[in-house]
C-alpha cells in the first residue's frame, strides 16, 4: 500500500454546505470517539472574533458573536472544550492576562452590545457603542490604548444608569465583601498615582486638603505606610481609613462593584450555556499571586523572596519572576491544617472552579510541588541564594515523603475541584521546564495531567495517556513559523540533525499500521521534502498519541502563521485575535494546508492505529470529508 498523508494544497473554492457539513460532524465525532481523544481550542478572550457592527476593538467569549457563531462552527468540528486566559482583573497599564492586578474579573470580557438591548435595561446608549465600533483603529488586532479608553467611557455611562437600581444595590448588599479589597486598592492606585503599593511612600500625591481631610478624621500624619499595609494591620487607623475611602470615593468604589456584576452575570449565562451547547470554558490560574493578594496578605508571604524558574530550555540563566510565595508556615499548620495563606489559597482556587465547568489548567504546577525561590536583592542567581525551597534548602522548610510534597494538591486543589463536580481529568497541569524528582513523582502518583508539546520535542507516541498534548501555545511560535524554521536549518548541524530525527520519528508515528519499511522510507521522504504534508502528519500526531486529550492553539487551528506572545517582551503581545470571517479563513487556510483538516486528520490517526478495516464505512465518509475541506 501507499502512504498517501492528507494534502490540503488546493485552491480555496467553497466551504461545506449544510448536507455535508452534518457528514463531516458525525464522522469526526464518531472517529474521535473510537480514538478516545477530546479536542480542545486555546483561545483568550481577546482573541474572539465579532461582526463588524458589534466590533468594539477586543473579543470576549461571552459576546454575541461567540454565542450564535463561533460556539455553533467549533461544535460542527468536534471541539468540546475553550481553554481561556487567566480572567483576573488586569493592571491598568499591563496588557498581559498572567500578571494580574486582582482575582476580581477581567473588565474587558463584559460584552458591550449586550449593555445596549433591553436585557440590561439599555444602559449604555447605541450611540456611544456605535461610536466606539466605528472609531476602533483596529478590526483584527486588540488596540489596547483604544481599548483601555472606550471602555471606561461605555462603563461609566452604563454605571451611571444603573448605579440606583435594585438589581446593582441587592448585588452589593450581598457581593459586596468579595471586591472590597480590590476595589480599594484601585483607588488607592489613583491616589497615589501607581498600582505598585510597595512604592506608595511620600504624600507628594495627596493634595494638602486631601491630607488635611485624613489627618483630622485619624490623628495621624502620614498615611503611606499603613496604605501599604491597610488589610494586614487590622488596627483601628486602618478600618478608620478604609471607612473613609468608602465615603469619599464612593462612586469609584460602587463602579468597580458594578463592573464585577455584570461580569459575574455574564458567567453564569456563559456556564448554563455550555451545557447547551457541550463546549465548556477550561479556565486558567497563574502562578502568580495577584497585587492584591501580596498587599492584602503582606505579612504572610516569604520576605526578601520570589519564586522563579531555574536554568532550563527555556532561559539558560534563569527566570526572575518577581511574585512573592507564601511562607510555608502559613499554608499549613504544624498539624497539618490550613493555615491563613492555606485559607486564602483555598477560597481562591474553589472561586476558580466555580466559575469554569470545564475545569482548570494550573499554571507552572512545578511551583505548587517544590517551587524555584531566590533573594530578590541579588543581581544573579546562585546555589547559595537560589533552589528548591522543599527539596534543596536544608532547615525548616525540607520536605521529605511525596505526601508533603502533594500537600497543596491533596489538600486544596483536588478538594477544591470536587466540591464543584470536577474529577481530575478536569485539572490540566503546565509541568513544562525543570521538572525534578519530587515533581515527577507527585503527578504519576495522581494521575495529573500534564502536557506534551511537539514543539519541544515531545513525541507523540511517548505521551502518557493522561497528558494533554499540543503542537504548542500562546508562549510559542505558531505551528507555521515552527515549522519555516524547521526546516531551515542551511549549514547548522544541530538543526539538521533535529530535522531529521523528528521527520523521521514523525513518520514512524503517523504512518498507518501495515505500511511496508519501503513504504515507510518513501513516507519519511515526503515529510521531509513537502512542508505541507509535515504540517497534515503533525496534526495526525496528536491523534495518534496515547494522550487522551488535544488541543490546538487557535493561531495554529486557524493557520494564521504568527505569534501571539514573545516571553521577555512586551511590545506587541496579546493582541492577535480572529477576524469576522473566521469560518472562511478556517476553510481557506485547511485547503491551503496550513490548518488542519479534522476529517482527514482523523482518518489518518484510525489507519496507524489499524481501525479502518472494521469502520469501512465511516472510513469513506472521512475520506470524502477530507476532500471537501481540502477544496
Amino acid at each position: 500500500m501507499r502512504i498517501q498523508p492528507v494534502d490540503n494544497s488546493t485552491a480555496f473554492k467553497r466551504k461545506p454546505n449544510a448536507k455535508e457539513m452534518q457528514v463531516y460532524t458525525s464522522s469526526v465525532n464518531k472517529g474521535l470517539e473510537l480514538l478516545g481523544k477530546q479536542v480542545d481550542v486555546i483561545l483568550h478572550n481577546s482573541s474572539a472574533p465579532a461582526v463588524a457592527a458589534e466590533n468594539t476593538g477586543i473579543g470576549s467569549l461571552f459576546s454575541r458573536t461567540t454565542i450564535t457563531k463561533l460556539f455553533p462552527f467549533l461544535k460542527s468540528h468536534g471541539i468540546k472544550g475553550i481553554q481561556q486566559e487567566p480572567n483576573g482583573l488586569r493592571k491598568v497599564l499591563d496588557n498581559s492576562p498572567y500578571a494580574p492586578e486582582s482575582n476580581a474579573k477581567n473588565i474587558y470580557m463584559i460584552p458591550l452590545e449586550k449593555l445596549t438591548t433591553e436585557e440590561y435595561g439599555n444602559i449604555l446608549s447605541k450611540k456611544t457603542f456605535d461610536s466606539i465600533v466605528q472609531n476602533n483603529p483596529s478590526k483584527d488586532e486588540v488596540h489596547y490604548p483604544y481599548i483601555r479608553t472606550m471602555y471606561e467611557v461605555a462603563l461609566r455611562e452604563a454605571y451611571g444608569n444603573a448605579k440606583n437600581s435594585k438589581e446593582f444595590l441587592e448585588f452589593k448588599t450581598a457581593r459586596e465583601s468579595d471586591f472590597e479589597q480590590g476595589a480599594i486598592y484601585r483607588i488607592l492606585s489613583k491616589i497615589h498615582g501607581n498600582d505598585n503599593f510597595t512604592i506608595w511612600a511620600n504624600n507628594d500625591s495627596y493634595t494638602d486638603k486631601e491630607l488635611d481631610l485624613i489627618n483630622k478624621s485619624t490623628g495621624v500624619n502620614s498615611w503611606d505606610k499603613l496604605d501599604k499595609t491597610l488589610y494586614s494591620s487590622n488596627s483601628p487607623k486602618a478600618k478608620a481609613r478604609i471607612a473613609e475611602l468608602k465615603e469619599k470615593y464612593a462612586d469609584d468604589y460602587d463602579y468597580y462593584i458594578f463592573q464585577q456584576m455584570i461580569l459575574e452575570k455574564e458567567n453564569e449565562k456563559s456556564n448554563k450555556l455550555a451545557q447547551e451547547t457541550g463546549i465548556k470554558i477550561i479556565g486558567d490560574s497563574p502562578v502568580a499571586s495577584t497585587d492584591v493578594e501580596n498587599w492584602v496578605n503582606k505579612n504572610l508571604f516569604l520576605k526578601g523572596m520570589a519564586i522563579g524558574c531555574p536554568p532550563d530550555y527555556f532561559s539558560k540563566s534563569g527566570q526572575r519572576w518577581g511574585f512573592p510565595y507564601y511562607n510555608p508556615k502559613e499554608i499549613f499548620n504544624a498539624d497539618g491544617s490550613l493555615g491563613k495563606a492555606g485559607e486564602a489559597l483555598k477560597k481562591k482556587y474553589e472561586e476558580y472552579f466555580a466559575s469554569f465547568p470545564g475545569g482548570l489548567r494550573i499554571d507552572h504546577v512545578i511551583g505548587l510541588i517544590d517551587p524555584f525561590i531566590y533573594t530578590k536583592s541579588s543581581n544573579k542567581m546562585t546555589n547559595t541564594n537560589s533552589g528548591r525551597i522543599y527539596s534543596q534548602f536544608t532547615g525548616e522548610f525540607q520536605k521529605k515523603t511525596d505526601e508533603e510534597y502533594a500537600a497543596l494538591l491533596t489538600k486544596i486543589i483536588i478538594p477544591a475541584a470536587q466540591k464543584y463536580g470536577h474529577d481530575i481529568s478536569s485539572v490540566i497541569c503546565e509541568d513544562l521546564g525543570d521538572r525534578n524528582i519530587p515533581t515527577e513523582r507527585v503527578m504519576k502518583k495522581l494521575n495529573l495531567s500534564g502536557i506534551s508539546v511537539t514543539q519541544f520535542d515531545h513525541r507523540g507516541a511517548t505521551a502518557p495517556e493522561r497528558n494533554l498534548i499540543m503542537l504548542g501555545s500562546h508562549d510559542n511560535p505558531s505551528f507555521l513559523e515552527f515549522v519555516q524554521d524547521l526546516f531551515n536549518f542551511g549549514d547548522d548541524k544541530v538543526k539538521k540533525a533535529r530535522f531529521l530525527k523528528k521527520t523521521k520519528l514523525l513518520a514512524e508515528d503517523t504512518a498507518p499500521k501495515e505500511a511496508t519499511k519501503e513504504e515507510l522510507k518513501e513516507y519519511i521522504k515526503t515529510l521531509r521534502s513537502d512542508k505541507l504534508k509535515f504540517i497534515a502528519a503533525s496534526f495526525t500526531e496528536l491523534f495518534t498519541s496515547p494522550a487522551k486529550r488535544v488541543q490546538i492553539f487557535f493561531a495554529d487551528f486557524w493557520g494564521l502563521g504568527k505569534t501571539y506572545n514573545r516571553p521577555g517582551t512586551t511590545q506587541g503581545n496579546w493582541a492577535l485575535r480572529l477576524g469576522e470571517d473566521f469560518e472562511n479563513d478556517y476553510y481557506k487556510a485547511a485547503s491551503e494546508g496550513k490548518a488542519p483538516n479534522l476529517a482527514g486528520t482523523v482518518a489518518a490517526a484510525l489507519r496507524q492505529r489499524g481501525l479502518d478495516k472494521e469502520n469501512e464505512a465511516l472510513m469513506k465518509d472521512l475520506d470524502n470529508s477530507a476532500r471537501i475541506i481540502a477544496e
